[in-house]
């Protein structure tokens, strides 16, 4: 099992906050602050730590959303952030046994629960 660490630029993230405006289910006018980013793996992920049962791995990294304008004209593109995959090494940890328990494969004892 993994699981991923997103780490971003807050001073990056303050220029990139759109605001929307909606309608709630009960006509109330919303307005929303947000951004947008699109988190985007890495082809070769890097192994930036190495611990006792656990390695990290820098495997993501997040992008400010860009137009089709923007794209069109090669704009540079804006970097907020990092993705960190923790990933938990077995050989040490505890097994746990993928069979069901039957009445066939348990012994009989007299335990009263």
């Amino acid at each position: 099992m993994s699981k991923i660490t997103i780490t971003l630029d807050a001073t990056k993230l303050r220029n990139l906050v759109s605001k929307r405006q909606y309608k709630n289910k009960d006509g109330v006018d919303m307005e929303v602050q947000e951004v947008k980013f699109e988190l985007v793996p890495v082809k070769e992920p890097k192994i930036i730590y190495e611990g006792s049962g656990y390695k990290l791995q820098k495997s993501h990294f997040a992008s400010a959303v860009q137009t089709k304008e923007e794209r069109e004209a090669k704009v540079e593109n804006v970097f907020i952030g990092e993705g960190i995959t923790t990933l938990w090494d077995n050989a040490g940890g505890t097994v746990f046994n993928a069979n069901p328990v039957t009445e066939s494969n348990t012994e009989d004892t007299d335990v009263p629960f």
